[in-house]
């Protein structure tokens, strides 16, 4: 997917990105051909609603430096969108006897942002 779809959502400005398959849980920090870039998306794996195959229990090793939380727990997400600039994503473990927030971030739009993207450069 990367190779297909990279260079599009870094030109739309896009955001976040949600994928599932893994059973389990990880947020990588803003991300434009395999480095930190702050007008690259968020990826968020969230595949750690249930199944019956089990929790992914095996990451690799070492978690890559764009990694900003993993693990492999049960769990949902919500994501609060405040207006056209501002939204919320919390993480939410399902494992304890109540829902427990154990990742959250605050998100800015890059769509109002004055960056010129790398291809436009």
């Amino acid at each position: 997917m990367r190779k297909a779809m990279e260079g599009l959502l870094y030109q739309a400005r896009v955001d976040i990105v949600f994928a599932g398959h893994v059973h389990a849980y990880e947020r990588f920090t803003r991300v434009y051909n395999n480095t930190a870039d702050q007008y690259g998306p968020i990826y968020i794996t969230i595949g750690d609603g249930g199944n019956r195959e089990g929790l992914a229990l095996k990451y690799k090793n070492p978690p890559s430096p764009l990694s900003l939380f993993r693990e492999a727990s049960f769990g949902h997400g919500r994501l609060r969108v405040f207006n056209q600039t501002h939204a919320h994503w919390s993480w939410h473990r399902n494992n304890d006897s109540f829902s427990t927030v154990a990742d959250e971030v605050w998100l800015q739009s890059l769509s109002v942002s004055n960056f010129s993207t790398k291809d436009e450069l």
